[in-house]
């Protein structure tokens, strides 16, 4: 089983791919822990410097030749070529959102606007520079759920009935 849990910062995928993966005993990934994994950061750079978004789809290549596996967040949205993944997009309203992230972060409103705002840019353009498709196209992913007003608990258990169902 692979799972792309694409969304925006703040709409719950860290959180929802924590309970999926353990109730599908799944491996996580996502930017971070791909960045973190990353030992040769030289043989991927180019005159000095590294292009992330290169380094990231790569080791994503690598990580999905093994089964089981969930990659969630801003990477996830680098599958949405992959026949092979099952691509899930959560959303919330921009507020929630906010609001989610300077409760995670111990940051201002201010600041979590700020930060959700650069990020909803940088994966809208993410998407642009590797597919040419807009992020918010329904058609990228097999289902969207809106996460505002349910438990991420809910979510995951939303999620793991159509898996099961499908399997």
């Amino acid at each position: 089983m692979k799972i792309a849990l694409c969304g925006y910062l703040g709409a719950g995928c860290t959180e929802v791919a924590e309970i999926l993966a353990s109730k599908f005993v799944l491996e996580t990934a996502n930017t971070s822990s791909i960045i973190v994994s990353t030992k040769d950061f030289e043989s991927l750079g180019r005159s000095g410097e590294v292009d992330m978004d290169i380094l990231i789809k790569t080791r994503l290549e690598e990580i999905l030749k093994r089964d089981n596996i969930i990659v969630e967040g801003r990477s996830a949205f680098m599958l949405l070529d992959r026949e092979d993944v099952v691509k899930i997009f959560l959303n919330a309203p921009l507020e929630d959102r906010i609001k989610h992230v300077a409760d995670r972060r111990g940051i201002t409103i201010e600041e979590a606007r700020k930060d959700v705002e650069m990020s909803d840019e940088e994966r809208n353009h993410l998407i642009q520079r590797f597919f040419k498709k807009e992020c918010l196209d329904a058609t990228n992913y097999d289902f969207s759920i809106r996460t505002g007003s349910k438990t991420f608990s809910k979510i995951a258990d939303i999620i793991a009935d159509i898996i099961k169902s499908a399997l």
